[in-house]
This record gives structure tokens, C-alpha cells and sequence, in this order.
């Protein structure tokens, strides 16, 4: 075990931490505007029940799952139907952009959000294709990633653009965005580097075990961080660790509605597990993967002890993102597992709203497996 590093957060359930989701935007057979007027539905909701943020992955080119590439131009509109929510990408797959323009597109978001915009960035984006389709080769990822977030970085700083005198900066300027900037990374000296320049931390569990991989990963951060700050000063360390959450009837119900929907990922990403080594996932069967990827499932008391005894989740975060939704769930399934999480779940480590809720339509206490007469899933009561 990892220990703990002088001034890093004490391992506690109670310690503070704001609510967050995250989706990877789904909808095999959909059109693309009813997947997005769905996600529409499910960010209003979870501004309803009183979420702190709501946060998005960019996939380019994908047909059914993974199927928004342009992050903001939605998080524009779900600004005006989620008024509270904070609006984040995790993430946006910077290696793939032009930093400037980018720049631009989020400094309009926050603009419009009246400084709500949390900009996520990360150097790959899960599919392989994208990278030749953009013309960027993938073993140089990382170094272009390193310099398009250096003139991100200097665009969002209000810096001259240029050489020439009276440069052109950034416009719309946008106060503050430059300090909710976060770094998806996988090791520990990427880590060190984003807490050095004061960035915040995005970390999940898909290929990082959180006791031997995701925890040296926070406190190389929290070690990084502390070398250029200070502890009593007004900015602090930011973590946001996502988790995929899953409450049912009982563990059976949430892996028999799961299992398919991980080969399906298991599938999508073949080519990038092989490039990373991580085969093992190939020959996993749907029952196996759950496991692998550290899926919290079951009834709520099943849930709420599996994510009490993770640790590297409640003693490090400053946001909790867990994911509700699959390749196949739908989307009132997903607004009812978004709703057990913030009613059940979350306040179970002393999360609360900050702010009045205006609490959505209860669900039917249904199975899972029923089906209205339009062959749409009806989503289940939960037990605990």
C-alpha cells in the first residue's frame, strides 16, 4: 500500500465533495437528434436533483456509441436547460484539436454559462481511427499533446497571440477558465506535472486499479502540487474521479443488464487494448470484465459499500463522476439510476444539494426487463 504523503487529504467518507455524471453519449439505431434531445433530458434532470456538474467524452466519428465530437456546441444548449450544473468535458481529446480554436469555443461556452465551463483535456480519445482520420499520427500523441496545451495554457492566460506588437489575445476573454483546467493522465509523473501548474486531476477506473495504480497516481498530483503552492493559500488541489455506478433490483439484475453492453465496449476498443497491452481484456467474458473494471453494481447498500471500500475514491475526491449509463441502457433507466445515486447513494457520504431541488416524476416500481407497448425499457425499482 501506498502511503500517505505529508499534506496529502486524510482517507475519509465524510470528506466534501461535489456530485457530478458523466457520459460517453450513447444511442445504437438513434438519430442523432433524438440522442441528443435525450441528453438534453438527462442533464435537466440532473440539474433537477440538485447535481453540482454534468460532464461529457468527445468521440469523433463513431456511428452508434461515443457520438458527440463537438463537446461545447452541446454544452451550449444544455446551459439553457441545466441552469446550475457546472458543464465539462472528460475529455475533450486535445491532441486532435487547434488550440486556439478550442480556446475560443469554450471561452464562448462560459460566457454563455455565465462561468460554468469545466474544460477537461486528455491526449487520446479511445479509437485509433480518429487520429488517421485527422492526419495526426498516434505514437506522437503525447508530444502534441504537450504543446497544444502549452498554447491552450498561454490563450487562456489572456497572452499575445502573436509576436508583432499589439498582439491579439483571446476574445471573448474569459476570467478564470484558465484555473479549471483538468488533465485526464495515466502515470504518476504526468500527475506530478498537472499539480505543478496548478491544473485539476480527471481520473477513472476503465484500465487503473484505484489501490495500485490510481492511488500513486493522486499523490504524485497532491506531491506535485504542493511544490509550487501553498497549502493555506486560496487555490487548492482539484481531483474529479469517475466511477461506473449501477444500482438494481440486486447484483444479478445489474450484471445481466451490463454484460452485454461491456463486450460491446470491449469490441469498440479492441484496437486501442491491443496497442496499450492491455490484452488480457480480449479474452475476458462479460461476467469477468465487471470485475476488471471495478463496476459498482447491486442493490444500494451493495453499491454504497463497494464505493466505501475503494481507496483511492471518497479521501481524495473533490468530485465524484459516476458514470450511470451504458451502450445500451436508455435514457429514463439512466435518469432513474441518476436519481438513486443523488437521493441514496451520494448523501450516504454526507453529500447534500447545495441549492433547493426540484425533484423528478417518481418511477413505476417495475423490472427491469419490462417493456412498454412500444418495446421501450421501462426502468426498475431499486431495492436496497
Amino acid at each position: 500500500m501506498t502511503a500517505t504523503a505529508p499534506g496529502a487529504p486524510t482517507p475519509t467518507a465524510q470528506r466534501p465533495f461535489k456530485l457530478g455524471f458523466l457520459t460517453h453519449v450513447n444511442g445504437p439505431g438513434q438519430d442523432a437528434r433524438t440522442v441528443y434531445r435525450e441528453l438534453l433530458d438527462f442533464f435537466q434532470a440532473a440539474d433537477d436533483l440538485g447535481y453540482d456538474g454534468g460532464w461529457v467524452a468527445q468521440h469523433h466519428l463513431r456511428r452508434d456509441y461515443g457520438r458527440l465530437p463537438s463537446p461545447w456546441v452541446f454544452l451550449a444548449a444544455a446551459a439553457q436547460r441545466a441552469p446550475h450544473l457546472r458543464l465539462g468535458t472528460a475529455v475533450t481529446t486535445l491532441t486532435l484539436e487547434d488550440p486556439l480554436r478550442l480556446a475560443e469555443d469554450v471561452s464562448v461556452l462560459d460566457a454563455l454559462s455565465d462561468g460554468r465551463a469545466e474544460f477537461g483535456v486528455g491526449s487520446a480519445g479511445g479509437s485509433y481511427d480518429s487520429f488517421r482520420a485527422f492526419g495526426r499520427v498516434v505514437k506522437d500523441r503525447r508530444e502534441v499533446y504537450d504543446d497544444h496545451l502549452a498554447r491552450l495554457r498561454a490563450a487562456l492566460d489572456g497572452q499575445p497571440l502573436t509576436d508583432a506588437p499589439g498582439a491579439p489575445t483571446l476574445q471573448p476573454h474569459a476570467p478564470g477558465l484558465a484555473d479549471r483546467l483538468w488533465q485526464a493522465v495515466g502515470n504518476g509523473e504526468r500527475a506530478a506535472d498537472a499539480g505543478r501548474i496548478g491544473d485539476g486531476l480527471l481520473l477513472g477506473t476503465h484500465l487503473l486499479d484505484p489501490e495500485t495504480a490510481q492511488k500513486p497516481i493522486i499523490e504524485a498530483y497532491l506531491a506535485g502540487w504542493r511544490q509550487t503552492h501553498d497549502p493555506a493559500g486560496p487555490e487548492q488541489p482539484r481531483t474529479g474521479l469517475v466511477r461506473w455506478v449501477f444500482p438494481a433490483d440486486d447484483r444479478a439484475a445489474a450484471r445481466a443488464d451490463l454484460g452485454p453492453a461491456l463486450v460491446v465496449q470491449r469490441e469498440m476498443h479492441r484496437e486501442t487494448y491491443t496497442e496499450l497491452g492491455a490484452t488480457e481484456l480480449l479474452e475476458l467474458n462479460a461476467e469477468q470484465l465487471l470485475d476488471y473494471l471495478h463496476v459498482h453494481c447491486g442493490t444500494v447498500d451493495e453499491v454504497v459499500a463497494s464505493l466505501r471500500a475503494d481507496p483511492a475514491l471518497f479521501g481524495y475526491a473533490d468530485w465524484f463522476v459516476p458514470i450511470v449509463s451504458h451502450e445500451l441502457s436508455d435514457v429514463d433507466a439512466d435518469i432513474r439510476r441518476l436519481e438513486i445515486v443523488a437521493t441514496e447513494i451520494a448523501p450516504a457520504f454526507g453529500w447534500s444539494p447545495a441549492r433547493e431541488t426540484g425533484r423528478v416524476a417518481e418511477f413505476p416500481d417495475v423490472s427491469v426487463a419490462a417493456v412498454d407497448d412500444g418495446g421501450r425499457r421501462i426502468p426498475a425499482g431499486v431495492r436496497r
